[in-house]
């Protein structure tokens, strides 16, 4: 009988410490075997192609698969844990559904915003202001859902290339040409969307390749910094 005893509070003993890994691998972020900042370790293909899966989920009001794919993204891109990653895709995904709602009204979009930056700014290795990367992330949304005042994308590069200023230190001249193929990218998408947003439309692949070239553009500028690898 306290053989039997001894085999099953060894038992849950096991358990207990495999438990107890098991939440430390996922509430803690990965350990880095770089001094490169995670948030510049990025693969601009997967980043690209990921994002611009995203963006069809979003047009096509798909919350639960663009929830996936931002935490797909999140975590390559951030080095968070996995438990930090979907808190951090509920807070960007949110912002999104809520932007989609009703734009800048109350200000609940740029809060949820400010909350990413603010959790995945230290995992990341970041330096930036969350509140004015919050901010900067916001304008250029308002900036491409009234696009029909600008008269080019030029604007829409320049906002994106703050943002990139701002969230990686670089100068917004060595961010610019990463912007210009995001807002490029956004172009297309906006033709793909008066097209009917087919599922097989050829435009899609053009808004990859524009999203890939684009972390490309920002890949070399932090490389021509001293940054990224």
């Amino acid at each position: 009988m306290a053989r039997r005893r001894l085999v099953v509070l060894g038992s849950a003993a096991v358990l207990l410490v495999a438990s107890s890994v098991a939440v430390r691998a996922a509430t803690m972020a990965p350990l880095r075997t770089s001094d490169v900042p995670a948030l510049e370790s990025f693969d601009p293909v997967r980043l690209g192609t990921l994002e611009q899966e995203a963006w069809a989920a979003y047009y096509y009001r798909e919350w639960a698969r663009l929830l996936q794919l931002m935490l797909d993204m999140i975590q390559g891109q951030f080095g968070l844990s996995p438990a930090q990653a979907l808190q951090a895709a509920y807070f960007t995904t949110h912002a999104q559904v809520v932007w989609a709602d009703r734009g800048a009204a109350g200000g609940e979009a740029e809060e949820l915003m400010r909350q990413f930056y603010t959790m995945v700014r230290e995992p990341a290795g970041g330096r930036y202001d969350p509140d004015r990367a919050a901010a900067l992330e916001v304008n250029w949304w308002a900036i491409h859902r009234n696009r029909d005042q600008y008269p080019d994308h030029s604007a829409l590069a320049q906002a994106l290339a703050d943002l990139y200023a701002e969230v990686y230190g670089l100068p917004a001249e060595a961010a610019l040409p990463a912007g210009e193929h995001r807002a490029q990218a956004m172009d297309l998408s906006d033709q793909w969307i008066r097209e009917g947003k087919l599922r097989d439309s050829p435009l899609l692949a053009a808004i990859r390749a524009e999203l890939v070239t684009s972390y490309q553009a920002l890949h070399d500028a932090l490389v021509a910094r001293g940054g990224a690898p």
